[in-house]
């Protein structure tokens, strides 16, 4: 069983930390805004909140860690911390909140990168296609299997 010092520290530790990512959370879910109407002015300013935020919920997750002498490089720090906080039903309860909500993270996270991949080949493509468009008398054709070549245009003006 903690000492009553202990669990009011880490209540309010962890308490502090779904905040942080409650406001991690806010912050991904306007990035997939910005991706999605493409406003790269407000995506500077929301990365760098981003980051900030980040740096804040590892820094009180170290501390918080280090009370048990629990390094958060570890592989298994989250179950060793699971281990030290034992029965204690209110520190569990909001450790499990804690952990839902970084989920939630990740996968807004996720849904952020696959918009950033897609965006990344559509512009490829566009690219290539403008390249093409400037080659004279070169097409892009495709064969079976889905690979690009080259096909020589030739046309001409007048035929005797």
């Amino acid at each position: 069983m903690l000492e009553q010092n202990v669990k009011d520290y880490l209540t309010t530790a962890l308490n502090h930390e779904i905040n942080l990512t409650q406001k991690l959370y806010e912050l991904l879910v306007n990035e997939q805004a910005c991706y999605e109407k493409q406003e790269l002015a407000s995506l500077e300013g929301l990365l760098k909140d981003k980051a900030s935020t980040l740096d804040q919920i590892e820094k009180s997750a170290t501390q918080r860690l280090n009370i048990f002498g629990i390094k958060p490089l570890m592989k298994n720090h989250s179950q060793l911390f699971e281990q030290q906080i034992g029965q204690e039903d209110g520190l569990k309860i909001i450790w499990n909140n804690l952990k839902e909500l970084m989920f939630k993270c990740k996968t807004q996270n996720e849904i952020n990168g696959r918009i950033i991949t897609l965006s990344q080949k559509s512009l490829e493509r566009t690219i290539n296609i403008f390249k093409q468009s400037l080659r004279p008398n070169n097409l892009t054709t495709y064969t079976a299997k889905g690979k690009a070549q080259q096909t020589p245009i030739n046309i001409s003006a007048a035929k005797a």
